[in-house]
């Protein structure tokens, strides 16, 4: 099972100085001073430990202040990336020797630090799919979904009571769906002494567009305080004087502060969401009052729809309003007969068939900005959220949708990521409007409605928008500004 010594062409060399394809192997090196600020967390954590493991050791970059401190290291990797280590190191394959250990009931380890930068990637995928069964049975409790994940759970399993762990990491477990039991595994067995979050941009000179964050934990829960949190910093300059602050300085949180855990939630890490709008995630959520839908997949987009209304493409389709908001004039046209096509063949799916041509709204699926348009009658709908409703509901419900509070309970809140299915919108807390707020609401939202269609902008309609939701919504000033703030920069911000 053991994902082999990779000798493709990047940017990355091993001692031999043979290029190695970092994509293929997910390696990106940590940078230094990211590293001397989680090995020095950690032993502020626990100044007595003498022994430390690195799965996925690299070029030691992670370890030098441990090495300078004359611990005990252990590092493992699938590359040799250096002719002589400072380690102990050893050509392995983490998950492999996980298992090993696993299934001989030979957990947990003695290490007192665990350090790590697990390997994320897209290509891990056919790693993932040729050995998904063996992985199933290992990773049982948290599914098997990407490397880093798996590497997390590993670590966590092979953790004795205390150990400390340091972890930068893509960060999509935070809000991720399917993450879940990860989430709910670290919070039975660890406690949270950090999450901090990097900007955007800390790998881009390597070719890496990943968000990551820092992890801090210790294994067992009785040693929980106060949860050091960091939101994401724009730069890396402002990355680095965060780092640098003093330990008084620091922005602590109660563990419960930080954790969305209704009954329609799913555990999710929220870092520094104001209290006003953490409360609002106690309200009833749009998927309670409306059927919140996706609907149509092709299988074969080039052969089943046009750009142009001609026979057979007759039926107007909604795929993704991306950045427009109240209208969408980027629809498409599908084939007539796609009712007859999803039963004849077997990727061309419709789903919610009954909800299909009935009018609401349609919500953008890709993009970090969330948006939501008109969905009018007798047209179909992609895999996008799409919520079915009457004209009267659909007026207001979409100026509640295009507000700036709600951009920020999605992005900043429910998943921070590019990508949004109907499961998180159906998830959106909705407020408690006056009958009047309703109908101001309606109004901007025609207006802004007519505005996009005479090529116009509806910014006034939409701070019109904003002040309403925002009274309605009880949110104080500050609240108010770092909302702005967040949604300003979006792209940087999730």
């Amino acid at each position: 099972m053991g994902r082999g010594k990779k000798l493709l062409f990047e940017k990355e060399i091993d001692y031999q100085q043979r290029l190695i394809d970092r994509r293929e192997i997910g390696y990106y090196r940590t940078p230094e001073f990211v590293a001397a600020y989680i090995t020095k967390r950690m032993l502020e954590i626990n100044p007595k430990g003498t022994s430390v493991l690195d799965p996925c050791c690299g070029k030691e970059e992670l370890l030098n202040t441990f090495i300078s401190k004359k611990l005990q290291i252990q590092g493992f990797d699938i590359i040799k990336y250096k002719k002589n280590y400072n380690i102990d190191f050893k050509t392995k394959d983490f998950i492999d020797y996980y298992s090993e250990l696993k299934t001989e009931n030979q957990l947990p380890l003695g290490y007192d630090y665990y350090i790590a930068n697990p390997p994320y990637n897209c290509h891990e995928v056919n790693y993932i799919k040729d050995n998904k069964r063996k992985l199933m049975q290992i990773f049982s409790d948290v599914g098997v979904h990407n490397m880093y994940s798996m590497f997390i759970s590993a670590i966590i399993d092979c953790a004795k009571k205390g150990a400390v762990i340091g972890i930068i990491t893509s960060d999509s477990f935070l809000t991720a769906r399917f993450h879940k039991k990860l989430r709910e595994k670290i919070l039975k067995q660890c406690a949270i002494h950090e999450i901090t979050m990097c900007p955007k941009d800390l790998f881009a000179q390597q070719g890496a567009d990943v968000r990551t964050s820092i992890i801090l934990l210790q294994k067992g829960l009785e040693y929980q305080k106060k949860v050091r949190i960091n939101n994401r910093q724009l730069s890396i300059s402002e990355f680095k004087s965060v780092l640098n602050l003093n330990i008084e300085s620091y922005n602590c949180y109660d563990l419960e502060a930080i954790i969305l855990k209704n009954l329609e939630d799913n555990y999710e890490f929220i870092l520094e969401c104001p209290d006003e709008i953490k409360t609002i995630f106690n309200n009833v959520r749009l998927g309670d009052r409306y059927a919140c839908v996706s609907g149509i997949s092709t299988g074969n987009d080039k052969k089943y729809l046009s750009s142009k209304k001609e026979d057979p493409y007759t039926v107007p389709f909604y795929k993704n309003p991306a950045k427009n908001r109240f209208l969408a004039n980027n629809f498409i046209y599908i084939h007539k007969d796609f009712l007859k096509l999803s039963d004849q063949i077997d990727n061309f799916i419709v789903r919610n068939k009954e909800m299909i041509f009935k009018p609401g709204i349609t919500c953008s699926s890709m993009g970090v900005e969330f948006t939501a348009a008109r969905l009018p009658e007798k047209c179909a709908f992609g895999v996008n959220a799409n919520i079915i409703c009457d004209d009267e509901e659909a007026w207001w419900l979409m100026a509640y949708l295009n507000s700036s509070l709600v951009t920020y309970m999605v992005r900043g809140v429910l998943i921070r990521s590019n990508m949004i299915t109907s499961g998180y919108v159906s998830r959106i807390p909705l407020i408690c409007f006056s009958s009047q707020d309703k109908y101001e609401l309606t109004k901007l939202s025609k207006r802004a409605y007519s505005a996009v269609q005479a090529g116009k902008g509806y910014g006034n309609e939409l701070n019109s928008i904003n002040r309403i939701v925002y009274n309605a919504a009880h949110i104080a000033k500050d609240t108010e500004d770092m909302i702005e703030l967040f949604n300003k920069s979006l792209i940087k911000n999730t």
